[in-house]
């Protein structure tokens, strides 16, 4: 799929926001995915920005914004001049100088649009050993039917993100981290008598399949859509969930009540969106293996980001604190 967007010979060159080095001039084109106008206590007018491209995101700051570039939009592939640097407290960030729209012939884009780092032959085939191992007649039912690309939500599931930041923010990161969780949980289940496995898995592959629509899977950068900011991503998931399940003929009812708890309930908290805490042992194991795979998720991507040679990553969002690496030899971050 990215083959399709990629490949336009008069792209400038350019050097991934990854291997960019402290002091190094930048200019050249990134995808902008988060734009905020803010006013210094002068009433002069700035930008905060979100610049990214395939192999990271850096926060930017622009002082004395042209109109042009007060016209910029998230989602928009720019142009953007200015100095990358590493602060000592807030990480990786470029001040930008100059920032314009980019011209379609200006870009590549296949520089631009992450993707996951699993081929989509793997994917697939651990999605289908998943549903395979599932005996109980009506999950596999289900399953068999939500994963059928060749139609909704399969189609988008299989290319959607899982978020727009913090962990598996790149296309076909929602079907990676749902397997990952779905692994992880089916082994935890195993491990008890008292555990309904076969709920374990398809509560488990199914628990974010509201960011099909809450978030955008074409163009450069995932975005949330109008439903998505109203309705949220759990809103969303239950109710698909729960019109899925009625197209399964003598879908048992208990059975679907359970399934729709672990789907409410996977961010484990109230204050983290869940309108209520896990109350089953399949939803409290699919709540803390999707709790860890989303922070692994997220120390995985900082240390992408991190420079050759530093052992501390900056602040993560998803930990509220650095990551320790241990030592690191410049050019480790590359492998």
């Amino acid at each position: 799929m990215i083959n399709e967007l990629s490949g336009l010979a008069a792209a400038m060159p350019r050097t991934p926001i990854a291997k960019l080095e402290n002091g190094q001039a930048v200019d050249t084109y990134f995808t902008c995915t988060e734009k905020t106008t803010a006013t210094d206590r002068n009433g002069k007018t700035y930008l905060r920005l979100k610049l990214r491209d395939a192999s990271a995101e850096v926060s930017c700051i622009h002082f004395d914004p042209s109109e042009e570039a007060l016209g910029v939009s998230a989602g928009d592939v720019v142009v953007a001049g200015g100095t990358y640097s590493v602060h000592p407290q807030y990480g990786p960030q470029i001040q930008v100088r100059r920032l314009r729209l980019a011209a379609p012939d200006e870009y590549d884009a296949g520089d631009l649009v992450p993707v996951s780092p699993v081929g989509t032959a793997e994917l697939g085939e651990r999605l289908h050993a998943l549903i395979d191992s599932v005996g109980e007649p009506h999950l596999r039912a289900l399953l068999e039917r939500v994963f059928d690309g060749s139609r909704e939500p399969g189609a988008t599931f299989g290319v959607a993100p899982a978020a727009v930041r913090n962990h598996h923010a790149y296309r076909h990161g929602l079907l990676e981290h749902s397997l990952i969780v779905a692994e992880a949980a089916a082994g935890v289940a195993s491990r008890f008598d008292s555990v309904d496995r076969d709920l374990v898995v398809a509560g488990a592959l199914l628990h974010d399949i509201g960011k099909t629509q809450a978030y955008t899977s074409d163009g450069m950068a995932p975005l949330m859509t109008d439903a998505g900011r109203l309705h949220g991503e759990i809103v969303i998931g239950h109710d698909m969930v729960r019109e899925l399940v009625a197209e399964v003929p003598g879908f048992p009812a208990e059975a679907a009540k359970r399934l729709l708890h672990i789907i409410v309930s996977h961010h484990g908290m109230r204050e983290k969106g869940s309108p209520v805490v896990p109350q089953t042992r399949e939803a409290i194991i699919v709540h803390y293996c999707d709790d860890m795979t989303a922070r692994i998720g997220a120390v995985d991507d900082a240390e992408k980001a991190t420079a050759g040679g530093e052992s501390w990553s900056s602040r993560i969002f998803m930990i509220d604190a650095p990551a320790y690496f241990g030592p690191r030899q410049t050019g480790a971050d590359e492998a």
